[in-house]
């Protein structure tokens, strides 16, 4: 299944600096049956799963491959994953193998995978697949996530994803009202993860940990920023400073008493 799914998807060129918005790829009458199969990881019998893939070692100096062996297991701790451990499916292998393609042309170690599913039949309408593009496009924010719902949001000419009425998308559904779900290789951070609740996605699926970004050779750690956010402002790392000034409230005042469209 996950091979088939793969076929449609295309990655962008790393001599483009342009941001890549990946195309939609329509669904193949597959049905979305998400059904959550709890696994417990810190049972002395559970041995997770792995697909024995250890990539050849092409650093400069190749006396440094010594130190990052190949990890065969997520790396779960402070019981952050208490009761959402579970079984993962094809749609999970395609966003690990979009993160893994991203390595290949230069990118960050992340994919993600956004599913329009119809709410009437739960059929999938069709799917976008993307990946980092923060070193090609010289911009910070185009994680994984960010590009996919950017993709799929430009696709539809909508940018609530968790209720799309037919009215309003740019593309055909077959029914009234359709929802996505989104797929990321890994946990998302801070920035994905306030992307993810923005476009109303109501169902995050991921696959690596935080705690899996961060080991040596990866150096992707967020813990930093999650500390800052717990600290009052004073005491982060970044000088922060509420400014007061005449006309902070402007666009406040404005906003509440025009017409708008409300997101």
């Amino acid at each position: 299944m996950f091979q088939k799914l793969h076929q449609g998807y295309s990655r962008s060129s790393s001599v483009s600096s342009a941001p890549y918005l990946a195309p939609p790829i329509e669904g193949t009458g597959q049905i979305f049956t998400f059904t959550p199969v709890p696994i417990d990881s810190s049972a002395s019998d559970y041995h997770q799963p792995w697909d024995g893939y250890v990539p050849s070692c092409t650093l400069t100096t190749q006396t440094d491959c010594q130190y990052f062996p190949a990890q065969t297991a997520n790396i779960k701790v402070q019981d952050i994953y208490t009761g959402i451990e579970v079984e993962g499916d094809d749609w999970m292998q395609m966003a690990c193998q979009a993160a893994q393609d991203s390595v290949g042309d230069n990118g960050g170690p992340f994919g993600a995978v956004i599913l329009q599913i119809d709410d009437t039949t739960n059929q999938i309408i069709r799917y976008w697949v993307n990946h980092n593009q923060v070193t090609s496009t010289n911009d910070p924010t185009a994680h994984a996530e960010v590009m996919t719902i950017r993709s799929a949001c430009a696709s539809l000419g909508v940018f609530n994803l968790g209720c799309i009425q037919k009215a309003d998308s740019l593309l055909s559904q077959p029914n009234a009202t359709s929802h996505c779900v989104i797929y990321s290789s890994a946990e998302p951070c801070p920035m994905c993860y306030s992307a993810i609740c923005w476009a109303n996605l109501p169902m995050l699926l991921f696959g690596a940990t935080r705690f899996d970004a961060a080991v040596q050779g990866v150096n992707f750690s967020d813990e930093a920023i999650y500390e800052e956010l717990e600290k009052p402002y004073s005491e982060r790392n970044m000088k922060v400073y509420q400014c007061t000034v005449d006309n902070s409230l402007d666009a406040f005042n404005l906003w509440k008493r025009s017409e708008k469209t409300p997101y």
